[in-house]
């Protein structure tokens, strides 16, 4: 795996599939936990450019990895509006809205970048006991 790829997905329901696929060579490269988190917060991603951006089959979702030594970003870009991520967890009984609320507590860094419709993480894989989830919003 490069350590720098981009990979553009076609959006609609098999965006996440696609997303899982082109990471699937993480587990050469990655503790095999750290990798299982990527895909996971990845695939939460995915789902909220296709659920919520309403990205379809004619859109593209464009998913960027960069490992830059024990520092491994993600960035998922999509056509959409663009958000401000909520402040707080759903409530408890809530069916969905926990995407970005796994992206809190998985990833060490995360944040928004609304000027470029992108949502991104950062996981550095020598601080996996550290405190998780430093949010930051960038108009």
């Amino acid at each position: 795996m490069r350590s720098d790829m981009s990979f553009e997905l076609a959006g609609g329901p098999y965006a996440v599939t696609a997303a899982r696929l082109a990471l699937s060579d993480l587990d050469n490269h990655l503790d095999a936990s750290v990798a299982f988190d990527i895909r996971l917060l990845v695939s939460e991603l995915v789902t909220n450019s296709v659920k919520h951006a309403r990205v379809s089959e004619d859109d593209s979702i464009m998913l960027g990895v960069k490992i830059d030594g024990n520092i491994v970003r993600i960035e998922v870009r999509d056509p959409g509006p663009g958000f401000d991520p909520p402040p707080t967890a759903p409530p408890e009984d809530a069916d969905e809205g926990w995407g970005l609320f796994l992206v809190e507590q998985l990833a060490d860094e995360w944040g928004v970048e609304r000027d470029r419709q992108c949502v991104w993480f950062q996981i550095d894989c020598s601080n996996r006991g550290g405190e998780h989830g430093a949010r930051t919003t960038v108009a």
